[in-house]
């Protein structure tokens, strides 16, 4: 195993790299140097009556402009009509250091997609009277609880369609660099800690947990594990040979290498295998998605009922409480069984996006038309969707379907109209959500300026904004807008942006409306401004390799009543020792809301977030000049040390090490045995990694 981290410094985000890579892919890349050449394999198939070349020639182009604009180091798309592949093609290279071009053979990880063959498992046991999909979560998993009673109202359609009320995710060790076991099972162990963060069927929001749960199902009916299920009863009866699990170490130069700032790293081992474990090729995907078009059956073998397959594809949101996006509809497994840029120019289609720490991709299937378009790579920055929108586009107009793409929209918002006190007063004041704390206020010009707290500070994040002729708030220079949202008692901001191909606008809410709250007791007073280190990742973890292990409570001075961690999650305190959930916000900003929970032990008050337990960063030994022998934490959690006034670092009988300076900001890693050079005028932390219980000698010199 190989564990390459930044050397350089760097501030410790407000908002976690991991967390933008996974929540925001659209903006989490940094522009790259362009790739050279790309390898085509099969660039076109046998096209029938249809000619494809115009859309062939154009998603081409977009492809490597998009790789020129991105840091991807290679992409791999198929497009599907019917029964046949009509064009399967690649574009880079698998690994930068040898230069190996990728080919329509090469494995990508394709993140969520893969929670459509969770819920085509499920339907299988559906079709065959094993599941019902209306039927509680707990007669299927009968160990399965919450700390809410109303947990026993979860049934399995909730955990298809977001709308479970779990918090969100668990993200311990949900992504490494070597296979680990037991992540389904420890996530409803985590979830029988917890509380729910709505009724059950209130409103759907992006919940990972739904389908890792829903792996649990499968496991449970079948007697069998989810991976081999899925294997044995999709991938193999659809000949997706190449298709699989990270059980193992995939042979060498089968997949595309994932990168970090450059550097290549090893495999990418997603536990998480309901949610988003499954790795596949585009032309692999094609034959999946030629099941949903000829209503589950493929060369002759029925995999799903027609129903079953029209159930997936049902809009799940018409009966939820709180909907205030109803043009976001939910499928079964499908983020949206009417893909917004699709349905604007006619034509219901069903999608579904994937993100891992670094692979990006997109699948969309128009059943009625017969097309099918699967596109990934090894980046979040290539806009995958808005390529897959282009892509199905020019398609459906070399078939006739269309005479000519959707005109692009102006990106210039409408005209400024005047905004009365009324509406102005209405947008101020202060909305929370995933991403943490946004402030609205209106200037002297009577315009609205957005401000987000980061590093215990307000931030411009937009200025000018003028209400426009179309009931919006935008700046002269921009195609974003926003607006006040009430629905149900429940006050948002929504932000509307240009989306996909460029052709149609989306709404989302973004934050929901907060108030201030009763002063947070002496406890919780007494924990503002202390820092604490996660300390139960696996030392293959790409969390570790991504971000900064630090968490930090403060208070932020206009919100008196809550806790605020790193500029991200706002808490609010239900007692001294946890904070409940609070907000319900629909769609994906209001996922992986967590509850923190206190936990005192003999070194100080430990806290769990998310799946992550955290030790106080006060309770860290310091050593100094001399050998020392360290022992490891007897139940598993990576040892930390305080390294003071020393010029070279020697370590001995550990698996691995990661070094991080005074900020917590990463220095260096290895495994096993190792060293370093450390400048004596600066203090440094040291993780260790090995056996519990076990001594590791550390010397400073």
């Amino acid at each position: 195993m190989a564990i390459h981290t930044r050397s350089a410094r760097y501030e410790n985000p407000t908002v976690s790299p991991m967390r933008r890579r996974i929540l925001q892919a659209a903006l989490a890349g940094s522009v790259g140097v362009p790739l050279i050449g790309c390898n085509s394999s099969n660039g076109s198939g046998d096209s029938g009556e249809v000619d494809y070349t115009s859309t062939i020639t154009d998603a081409r182009a977009a492809i490597l402009e998009a790789m020129s604009e991105s840091d991807t180091s290679s992409i791999s798309v198929a497009l599907g009509d019917g029964n046949r592949i009509i064009w399967q093609e690649t574009f880079g290279v698998i690994d930068r250091v040898s230069n190996s071009p990728a080919t329509t053979d090469t494995l990508y990880n394709i993140g969520s997609v893969s929670k459509v063959f969770a819920a085509t498992a499920i339907m299988i046991l559906v079709d065959r009277g094993l599941v019902d999909l209306d039927a509680p979560v707990t007669a299927y998993i009968r160990d399965f609880q919450m700390l809410s009673p109303a947990y026993k109202k979860i049934t399995v359609r909730m955990l298809l369609s977001h709308s479970s009320g779990f918090p969100g995710s668990n993200y311990q060790n949900i992504f490494t660099f070597q296979p680990l076991s037991g992540y389904a099972r420890d996530t409803q162990t985590l979830l029988a800690g917890m509380h729910l963060k709505h009724e059950p069927g209130e409103l759907a929001v992006y919940c990972n947990d739904g389908f890792t749960m829903a792996e649990r199902v499968v496991e449970e009916v079948a007697g069998k594990a989810y991976a081999r299920f899925v294997t044995d009863e999709i991938l193999v009866p659809l000949k997706m040979i190449r298709s699989r699990y990270p059980l193992e170490h995939y042979a060498a130069g089968s997949f595309a290498y994932p990168y970090l700032d450059g550097i290549k790293q090893g495999q990418e081992f997603v536990q998480a295998h309901g949610t988003g474990g499954l790795s596949s090729t585009p032309t692999e995907m094609m034959r999946f998605a030629m099941m949903f078009i000829h209503g589950g059956e493929l060369d002759g073998h029925r995999l799903l009922s027609r129903a079953a397959v029209e159930q997936m594809g049902s809009d799940q949101t018409v009966n939820l409480l709180l909907n205030p996006t109803p043009v976001w509809k939910w499928g079964l497994g499908w983020d949206s069984v009417e893909q917004p840029g699709l349905l604007d120019a006619g034509f219901t289609c069903w999608q579904k996006n994937g993100g891992t720490a670094f692979y990006g991709s997109e699948f969309f299937v128009i059943p009625k038309e017969e097309l099918a378009v699967m596109i990934t790579g090894t980046s979040l920055s290539y806009g995958a969707g808005k390529l897959a929108e282009r892509i199905l586009l020019n398609a459906l107009q070399d078939k006739h379907r269309i005479s000519a793409l959707p005109a692009l929209l102006p990106l210039a918002p409408p005209p400024a109209v005047t905004a009365s006190d009324v509406e102005l007063r209405d947008l101020e004041g202060h909305y929370a959500s995933v991403q943490g704390v946004t402030k609205i206020m209106r200037g002297d010009d009577q315009t609205l300026s957005l401000f987000a707290w980061r590093t215990s500070e307000w931030k411009v994040v937009a200025s000018g904004l003028q209400l426009r002729s179309d009931g919006w708030f935008a700046a002269n220079n921009s195609a974003r807008s926003y607006r006040l949202s009430d629905i149900g008692g429940n006050r948002f901001v929504t932000v509307r942006t240009i989306s996909g191909y460029g052709h149609y606008m989306s709404a989302i809410p973004y934050a929901e409306r907060v108030q201030k709250a009763s002063p947070i007791s002496p406890a919780w007073r007494s924990r503002l401004g202390s820092s604490w280190v996660l300390v139960n990742e696996d030392e293959s973890s790409v969390m570790l390799a991504l971000d900064s292990p630090l968490l930090t409570l403060e208070e932020i001075p206009e919100l008196p009543g809550y806790v605020h961690i790193d500029g991200q999650q706002l808490l609010l305190p239900d007692d001294d020792m946890r904070t409940r959930n609070f907000l319900k916000i629909p769609v994906n900003f209001g996922r992986d809301l967590n509850e923190l929970i206190v936990q005192r032990q003999d070194d100080g008050e430990w806290l769990l977030f998310g799946g992550h337990r955290y030790r106080p960063v006060s309770s860290i030994q310091s050593i100094s000049v001399g050998t020392h022998a360290v022992q490891l934490d007897a139940n598993g959690n990576t040892q930390c040390v305080h390294l003071t006034a020393a010029g070279a670092l020697q370590m001995a009988n550990l698996r691995a090490w990661r070094l991080y300076d005074a900020d917590w900001n990463s220095v260096t890693a290895g495994e096993g045995n190792g060293n370093a050079v450390l400048s004596p005028d600066e203090s440094y932390y040291l993780m260790l990694f090995g056996e519990p219980n076990s001594h590791t000698m550390v010397t400073l010199a």
